[in-house]
């Protein structure tokens, strides 16, 4: 089975040329958080994020600089932004920038929340298969209007 196309929203489109793809998934949004409770939506959308991380696994990295790398060449090819980490403790810490735009149409503050949702998943995935434990979850610690910060560990 071939990985599934990644398309990054494009942030040129007026509303009035949405393409189909970018409608459907924004009325898919929509929709998600209109019928589901918030922790539906967010357990949703993060399983979304668990699910693009296996479509597009990190490959074989053997060093942090090569883990970074691997990320970084994954949100830049997506155009969902850049990440850094330093290890902290117990765990990693997480920062994430440059944080796609909405769609036409889609509420700042509700695209956001999926975002996070999507990329706290991502990354779950992520650091799970590079020998992080299922009961670990990559939990938000902050956020600003550029990006979100997240914790990996105990």
């Amino acid at each position: 089975m071939s990985k599934p196309m990644l398309m990054p929203w494009p942030l040129e489109v007026s509303e009035t040329e949405l393409q189909p793809a970018v409608l459907l998934a924004c009325h898919m949004v929509d929709e998600v958080w209109e019928v589901a409770d918030a922790e539906q939506a967010e357990a949703f959308f993060r399983s979304t994020g668990r699910r693009i991380g296996r479509a597009y696994p990190l490959g074989e990295v053997r060093s942090n600089d090569e883990i970074l790398a691997s990320m970084n060449a994954f949100w830049a090819e997506s155009g969902w932004g850049r990440t850094a980490l330093r290890f902290a403790g117990t765990g990693l810490e997480i920062v994430h920038s440059g944080l796609p735009s909405p769609p036409p149409g889609v509420e700042l503050a509700r695209w956001r929340e999926t975002a996070i949702c999507v990329l706290a998943g991502i990354y779950d995935h992520w650091l799970g298969q590079l020998g992080g434990s299922d009961s670990i979850r990559t939990r938000v610690t902050g956020s600003s209007a550029r990006g979100v910060d997240f914790f990996y560990g105990a």
